[in-house]
C-alpha cells in the first residue's frame, strides 16, 4: 500500500475478555454452516455442551452454574473456534484490509480510503454488538505508516477517530513494531526483558546449577526471546541494533552462561 499511498493507517482492535464472552449458541450456529462432517460436528458440540462451575468453600459446595459462553481459553478449540466466531467479520470497503490472528485484529486502510476509517471501526463496534463481544476503544490503538522520501514528508495525516489513540508504536503478537518500520523498539524491549533474566541465571548459578545445565536454561529462556520470531524482524535491524544484540550475548559468553556459538540471528 505504501508504493502507492502517501501513509497507511492501521487499527490495531482490542475485544474485552474475547474468548469468555462467546455465546455457545452463536458458536454452532457459525460451526453448522461450515462443511464438517456430522460426526466432527457433533463432537465440538459435545465438547460445549453440559458444561457448569461451582464454588466450594468452608466446606459447603454451592448450587453449579451452567456455563453457555466462553471459547474455553487454554484448550486445543479456543483459538479455532475463536476464528470460527469471527470468519464473517470483513472490512467494509474491499479497498482495505482486515488481518486475523486469533482474537489480535487489525484493520489496515490506505491514504485513499482515509475517510471510511470511522465507518470500518464502527462497523466492527457493531458486529461485536451481536455477538455478545464489546470493541474496547480505550485499548484499540491507531499507528500511521508514512512512504519514504517527499510523498510521505508532505502528506496531511488526518484527524484521530473518535475514542482511539494514536501511537508510535504498538505491540502484535510480541513483536514492537514502530512508525518508522524499524527493529529499534522492538530491540530495546528485547534487551530490557532479557536483562531481566539475567538476575534469575545469576541466583542459578549462585545455588550451584551445572555448567551444561546453565547452558540450557540460558537457550531456553534468553536466547528462545532473542530469537522469537526473528525471522519477522531482525530484516529491520539497523548496524546500530545488531552492535547492540552482540554487545548482550558477549556480555553474556563473558559471564559464562552461555556458550561462544550463541547468536541472536
Amino acid at each position: 500500500m505504501l508504493s502507492t499511498n502517501p501513509f497507511v493507517r492501521v487499527f490495531a482492535l482490542d475485544f474485552s475478555k474475547a474468548f469468555d464472552t462467546i455465546w455457545h449458541v452463536t458458536l454452532m450456529d457459525k460451526m453448522a454452516q461450515l462443511e464438517l462432517p456430522d460426526q466432527t460436528y457433533k463432537w465440538v458440540k459435545d465438547f460445549f455442551d453440559d458444561r457448569s462451575h461451582c464454588t466450594k468453600y468452608s466446606r459447603k459446595i454451592l448450587t453449579c452454574a451452567k456455563i453457555q459462553a466462553s471459547v474455553i481459553q487454554g484448550s486445543g478449540l479456543g483459538p479455532v473456534t475463536y476464528l470460527v466466531t469471527a470468519a464473517d467479520l470483513r472490512p467494509v470497503h474491499r479497498e482495505n484490509k482486515m488481518v486475523k490472528f486469533a482474537d489480535d485484529t487489525y484493520v489496515i486502510v490506505p491514504a485513499e480510503n482515509s475517510e471510511t476509517c470511522a465507518t470500518e471501526v464502527s462497523h466492527v463496534s457493531d458486529w461485536a454488538e451481536r455477538i455478545s463481544l464489546r470493541l474496547n476503544c480505550a485499548k484499540t490503538k491507531e499507528i500511521v505508516f508514512r512512504a519514504e522520501g517527499k510523498r510521505g514528508v508532505a502528506a496531511q495525516i488526518p484527524p484521530l477517530c473518535d475514542g482511539i489513540e494514536r501511537v508510535t508504536s504498538l505491540t502484535a503478537l510480541g513483536i514492537v513494531i514502530n512508525d518508522q518500520l524499524t527493529a529499534a523498539d522492538h530491540v530495546s524491549s528485547l534487551l530490557t526483558s532479557c536483562s531481566r533474566l539475567l538476575y534469575a541465571l545469576r541466583v542459578l548459578r549462585n545455588h550451584g546449577i551445572p555448567a551444561a545445565s546453565m547452558s540450557d536454561v540460558f537457550r531456553s529462556t534468553v536466547l528462545a526471546k532473542l530469537t522469537y520470531c526473528s525471522p519477522a524482524w531482525s530484516g529491520f535491524c539497523s548496524a546500530a541494533d545488531r552492535v547492540r544484540l552482540d554487545a548482550f550475548l558477549r556480555r553474556c559468553q563473558r559471564l559464562g552462561y552461555c556458550s561462544r556459538d550463541a547468536s541472536a540471528y
